[in-house]
């Protein structure tokens, strides 16, 4: 089993490649990048992807590149065109990191960090990236954190609860998050929904919205809790989707000009 691990790894540090035109994203985007590299060192292995649209608008690219290496931790310096000197950077980052913990610790479990950032949905407006981080250095279970990061594509700015307006959190808001969580743990009642969440009774029963950001893609705006968030790591990383035909209420003058050509929110 080692030496499978040794020699997949080996492969795939072989694998650093940029290539142009990939396949299984939108049809409509022309040109995506895609970085794929790894690296193993004894017990401790990172794995980074990246498949990302690159556009003509040069302030569209860099504003992707840079939210994303923001929100990975804003250690990169170099330039945001160069998308696998990223990747490079981060790969380098983590195996430090684990090498460093490891000898703090000296703990003889594998250690494991990934990211994976992958273009999601797109329209001719907006474009939606899909980010998975996960990391592994020891105890019951390895941590998670998902996410998405969605860009206007006429000058890159990041579209989240910036397209929202004051009426979020209302009772019509609160009873479409609590029906869809009740989805998701199975029950049928707001008592055995809150017997499921980790959260203040003065919170009920009215849910705090996640603290990630929410993300646009074909079914609506994603909002995920992070894991421990609002209950416990084996529930998961519950979240809900506020479909577009009941998102036009709660959509203030960014978020209808960049969806009115998709959805009618005349009426």
């Amino acid at each position: 089993m080692k030496n499978q691990r040794i020699f997949l790894f080996a492969a795939l540090v072989a694998l650093i490649a940029t290539l142009w035109g990939c396949k299984d994203i939108p049809q409509n985007t022309t040109q995506c990048n895609l970085v794929e590299i790894a690296d193993g060192e004894g017990l401790d292995s990172a794995h980074i992807k990246f498949v990302l649209p690159w556009y003509g608008d040069k302030r569209v690219n860099e504003a992707i590149i840079e939210q994303l290496n923001e929100s990975l931790g804003g250690i990169y310096e170099g330039s945001y065109s160069d998308v696998d000197s990223m990747g490079r950077c981060y790969l380098a980052h983590y195996m430090k990191d684990m090498k460093d913990m490891r000898g703090e610790l000296e703990n003889t479990l594998p250690y494991e960090r990934s990211v994976s950032a992958i273009l999601d949905c797109e329209t001719d407006d907006y474009v939606t990236i899909d980010v998975q981080e996960y990391q592994y250095s020891g105890g019951a279970h390895g941590g998670t954190v998902s996410y998405g990061l969605t860009f206007r594509k006429s000058d890159g700015r990041q579209m989240g609860k910036n397209i929202l307006n004051n009426l979020v959190g209302d009772e019509e808001w609160n009873d479409m998050v609590k029906q869809q969580l009740m989805e998701h743990f199975d029950v049928k009642t707001e008592e055995a929904l809150h017997e499921n969440l980790q959260l203040y009774p003065d919170y009920f029963p009215f849910i705090p919205m996640p603290q990630t950001e929410p993300y646009l893609t074909e079914k609506g705006l994603v909002f995920i809790y992070q894991q421990y968030e609002i209950t416990s790591y084996a529930a998961g990383m519950p979240g809900f989707v506020i479909p577009y035909d009941k998102l036009k209420k709660y959509l203030n003058s960014t978020g209808k000009r960049l969806l009115e050509k998709y959805y009618s929110f005349n009426s």
